[in-house]
């Protein structure tokens, strides 16, 4: 008679048991890595929009702007929250249509749009940090590339840690400078 090969049953439970402790140790590091991940994700997006709307002042050879959805003003901080939330979305459009600087200022009609990227989740907040950049002074770029506001960014997720927020800081020259900052502690606890 010829002998079967398996595994027992206590050699399946201990495994079953191991994996189970491997899975608890490991829940709370992947909620925190994948925050981290979608923070960079979040904030690579903004900053490839920026450019891309100073690319389009250069190319288009008529001012470009980056307007926030959010119609409030002022600037905040991540942890506290207030003032303009670009999370909410954005818009950019081309100056290169007459009269679309009244209608910004009037809110009136719709504008020459290029592209518009809807709202992220209520667990990403996109804060203006410096400088005024909200719905009446959007992010704006000359047909030389260079920045009509200057201003600073803040991006952060819900349950990020470490440096793992960021700044995007836009210069005079039109650069868009991203720095890793600490996560605020209101963020890191959810």
């Amino acid at each position: 008679m010829k002998k079967l090969k398996a595994f027992t049953l206590v050699e399946l439970m201990i495994v079953i048991a191991i994996v189970g402790i491997i899975a608890v140790i490991a829940a709370p590091n992947m909620r925190t890595m994948i925050s981290n991940s979608k923070s960079h994700s979040v904030a690579q997006q903004l900053m490839i929009d920026i450019m891309y709307t100073r690319n389009v002042a250069i190319t288009g050879q008529a001012n470009a702007l980056m307007i926030p959805l959010d119609a409030s003003s002022g600037t905040g901080t991540l942890a506290a929250g207030g003032g303009v939330n670009w999370a909410a979305g954005w818009r950019i459009i081309s100056a290169a249509n007459p009269g679309v600087e009244l209608r910004r200022q009037e809110n009136m009609g719709p504008d020459p749009q290029i592209r518009s990227i809807a709202s992220f989740t209520t667990d990403t907040g996109v804060v203006v940090a410096t400088g005024t950049l909200d719905a009446l002074n959007p992010i704006e770029f000359t047909t030389e590339g260079v920045a009509e506001r200057r201003g600073a960014l803040e991006v952060g997720v819900l349950g990020c840690a470490g440096d793992n927020a960021k700044r995007l800081h836009i210069n005079q020259v039109g650069q868009v400078i991203s720095t890793d900052i600490q996560c605020p502690a209101g963020f890191a606890n959810q």
